[in-house]
């Protein structure tokens, strides 16, 4: 690690707390707090959010310039950042005259506040006005947690520092009476609830002296920087990101009154325990404990999934990680709302002192939704629930209104998971490029359940390859067949028989419930239907997890001979009569747990002797299990697989040929993507834009690389579907980038040769979606770079590339050169007959010297 890398990221009390109070898990500090809203970034949010992305680039770039501006102004005055959430601050000042540094310190901000509001945007200026609490004494910090040690700033005087907030109107100072007390009385006005205005428009107050600290090197901050933010931070990756993304907030509260009857300690462990069983739920389930934010009586801690990194399954990670929470045992009082949509994430504040955070209406509306629910309950909007692969039992609490919502808000309350949601296959796609392997299929599956010489078969492919809808048309070919679907699901890779659970239960017709209840259940269905397996009850309700004590006869099974006596027992339920054909089908085995694939393996071997077959489905990426029985993989579709599946789908509205093409194009040879192309043509009767749920499947992908090398395949994303090899080392060169073979590694995932110099993205679409994951300033910066190196590299002969170097040069705002090589493209393929692609080039040609102000008519 470099130093300094993290040193802007961390609160300097934090930064020094083992210095100030070594060990311990809360200080009391003497200071002024200064609490400030700048209200005016909702409405010019929602301005540039009809702007698209670049809208949200635009909302950063003024947030920046803003923030930054502010934060260097109270740094001046000794105030040191705390907490940034979305248009807020929350600063501390600890000088010996910190109450007057802190009032000046207000004052400016508010001055310097008026003068960016001059500062035109794209939709106009910017009618940015700031309401300011301020309050003295001692403030509580807490440093608590495990997976990193998180700054909160709680108890009574952080709550009144938010009450004196509350209190003040756009433009007004309000503060306390520790603060008015501290000041003459000419500084302060009228009353303002329990707080007074701080009328001075001016404080002529002496700043500060800049004093510099002792650099930290990372090893020492990196305990102090969030689990989910490390590797992100550490790689110095800055590069800012539009996603779709799951955003919760965690309210709790209760603080004061645990200070005042327990003292800090009391506060301290209750805060502790609560940020730790947080990180616990997060780092499980893989999501990214983003920040903790000030609020009355408590605080707020924002969880997030899908930044920096994705999963498969976002929306229900986050929702077990909640209700995983909540079910926390706390004498703080919990609340949490969750909601999905896009978002910009990114850096916010100065060169001195910066956060990574999210914006947007997404976040917005999640802290809102948090504010709803009432203590100990989870809010989710529907768009998380309907996308989460766990299913929870759900009551509809209405709908509701928020602050900054025209309408209003629907919502869910959510209790305990319930199940698992089933795979759904679409059976809309004509099924076609599949015969061979549909046959052999078939062919094993007759021959295992007709024959009795069953076994076992792995389907394997990769994401979208079409394993589910295989098996779907298998079955449908053997409607004889009794079935056993077994789902396995990301959060189950660590618990025991967790994917055989639910089936099951739900064979055996055990409802959930309380666990005498389904001990109970259990134990009449397996008296009706197999008595003798009565002794080995434990054994199945090892599978099942329904607590059944061990008898003698349990209890005397040796450790390790107890998963094989739970598969005898499992084999003879299944059994039944032993006259059925039963297939076993095994979903997502890439995320089975151990115990399951064990149980599974030994069914297989069983259905050997028996009219049953075992069919086990399985992504090749990332997968480390052995295949069961033959392996049938499952490659892209051909083109012409692609092409008659598409002209099936489109029958009544057909596709014109270069339509046809485009879509053979895009879809690679992945069923699920050309599924997806074809249904949004369907939808939207154009061939022209991405799904949402196409670019979630595909930047989960994408968003599974670490760091660096999810940044570089954006960069490759740059040059085009296809690149030259030479061009891309030269960029990365100039980035100052050196991949290893690791990165490199991972890049092939995307990348295959084109040649003996040339590279390609495997897939069209997920050249467009890494492309789109680039900010615009980012993508203006990386065309500008591009364009320069082909120009070099093209020496005396740029006309070979003139059509790339205008592409280039016409993205990253070099009109003059895009002007030039634009025409100089044009001219080649006229010269070759090529009157097509030459009026194109002529139309770009005319589109750059629109920009271009001396140009004769």
């Amino acid at each position: 690690m470099t130093r300094n890398t993290l040193e802007a990221y961390v609160p300097g009390i934090a930064g020094l707390w083992d210095e100030e109070a070594p060990g311990a898990l809360s200080q009391r500090v003497e200071g002024t707090l200064l609490f400030l809203d700048i209200s005016g970034f909702t409405n010019l949010s929602e301005k540039l959010a009809a702007k698209g992305r670049i809208g949200s680039e635009e909302l950063t770039a003024v947030l920046n310039n803003v923030f930054g501006r502010m934060l260097d102004l109270a740094s001046h005055r000794g105030g040191s950042l705390l907490k940034y959430g979305g248009d807020a601050l929350l600063l501390l000042f600890r000088s010996e005259d910190h109450v007057v540094q802190a009032c000046a310190a207000a004052v400016e901000l508010r001055a310097a506040l008026r003068t960016a509001s001059q500062v035109p945007t794209s939709v106009g200026r910017i009618p940015l006005r700031m309401s300011s609490g301020i309050n003295t004494g001692v403030v509580d910090f807490f440093l608590v947690g495990r997976s990193h040690r998180e700054l909160i700033v709680a108890g009574p005087a952080a709550t009144v520092t938010t009450e004196m907030e509350a209190m003040a109107s756009a433009g007004e100072i309000v503060v306390s009476a520790a603060v008015r007390d501290c000041l003459p009385a000419s500084f302060t006005g009228e009353p303002r609830g329990s707080g007074w205005l701080l009328r001075k428009r001016k404080i002529d107050h002496p700043t500060l002296p800049t004093v510099s600290q002792p650099s930290r090197v990372d090893e020492e901050l990196l305990p102090l920087v969030p689990v989910g933010l490390r590797d992100r931070l550490v790689a110095g990756i800055r590069d800012p990101e539009h996603r779709i993304a799951t955003v919760g907030f965690l309210g709790f509260s209760g603080v004061d009154g645990l200070i005042l009857t327990g003292g800090s300690d009391a506060a301290a462990n209750a805060i502790d325990q609560l940020v730790q069983a947080v990180q616990t739920a997060a780092d499980y389930e893989g999501i990214t404990f983003l920040a903790s934010d000030v609020a009355e009586d408590g605080g707020k801690i924002i969880l997030i999934a899908g930044v920096p990194s994705k999963q498969s399954d976002d929306e229900g990670s986050i929702l077990r990680a909640f209700r995983r929470i909540l079910n926390t045992d706390s004498p703080l009082t919990l609340r949490g709302g969750i909601h999905r949509g896009p978002l910009f994430a990114g850096e916010i504040g100065s060169q001195s002192r910066s956060t990574f955070t999210v914006i947007g209406d997404t976040v917005n509306l999640s802290a809102r939704i948090m504010t709803a629910a009432p203590g100990g309950s989870l809010y989710s909007s529907p768009s998380v629930l309907d996308r989460a692969a766990t299913l929870f039992r759900t009551e509809a609490v209405g709908e509701f209104r928020v602050k900054g919502k025209d309408h209003p808000v629907r919502a869910f309350s959510v209790f305990e998971q319930v199940g698992i949601r089933p795979v759904e296959t679409s059976r809309e796609m004509p099924f076609a490029g599949r015969d061979a392997e549909l046959e052999v299929l078939v062919g094993i599956v007759e021959t295992c359940t007709y024959h009795g010489t069953g076994g076992m078969v792995t389907i394997t492919g990769d994401t979208g390859s079409g394993k589910s809808r295989l098996v779907a048309e298998v079955l449908q070919r053997c409607p004889d067949l009794r079935t056993l679907t077994i789902q396995a699901e990301p959060n189950g890779v660590d618990n025991p028989y967790w994917a055989f659970r639910d089936p099951l239960r739900a064979a055996l017709g055990i409802a959930r419930g309380a666990q005498p209840e389904m001990r109970s259940k259990l134990e009449s269905v397996i008296a009706a239907s197999a008595p003798d397996l009565l002794p080995v009850l434990p054994l199945l309700g090892d599978v099942l997890q329904i607590e059944v004590p061990d008898n003698d006869l349990t209890e005397a099974i040796d450790p390790r001979f107890r998963p094989d006596r739970t598969a005898d027992a499992v084999i003879e339920l299944l059994a039944g009569d032993g006259a059925d054909q039963l297939a076993i089908v095994a979903e997502d085995g890439h995320w089975m747990d151990a115990a399951s694939i064990g149980l599974l393996r030994r069914i297989g071997e069983a259905a050997a002797t028996r009219l049953w077959t075992v069919i086990f489905t399985a992504r090749l990426e990332g997968a480390d299990f052995e295949p069961l029985g033959r392996e049938i993989r499952l490659e892209p579709l051909s083109d012409a697989a692609v092409r008659s599946v598409s002209i099936q789908a489109t029958a009544a509205a057909p596709l014109r040929p270069h339509e046809l093409d485009r879509v053979v194009d895009r879809a690679g040879g992945n069923p699920l993507f050309l599924a997806e192309i074809l249904r949004t043509i369907r939808e939207t009767g154009s061939a022209d834009s991405l799904p949402e749920s196409l670019n979630a499947v595909v930047s989960t992908e994408i968003d599974r690389l670490a760091p660096l090398p999810r940044q570089l395949i954006r960069y490759a994303s740059v040059l085009g579907r296809s690149f030259r090899g030479a061009v891309f080392d030269e960029l990365l060169r100039r980035e100052n980038v050196e991949p290893d073979g690791a990165t490199t590694a991972e890049l092939s995932r995307f990348l295959d040769p084109d040649g003996p110099e040339r590279m390609r993205f495997r897939h069209a679409m997920v050249h467009d979606i890494a492309y789109e994951g680039l900010s615009y300033r980012r993508r203006r910066e990386l065309h500008l770079r591009a364009g320069e190196i082909i120009e070099e590299f093209a020496g005396q002969h740029p006309e070979q590339v003139a059509g790339f170097l205008a592409e280039h040069y016409s993205q990253s705002g070099v009109y003059e050169k895009a002007w030039r090589f634009a025409r100089m493209a044009a001219d080649t393929a006229r010269r070759a007959y090529a009157t097509t692609e030459a009026a194109i080039h002529y139309r770009h040609a005319i589109e750059a010297s629109r920009y271009i102000d001396d140009l004769a008519a």
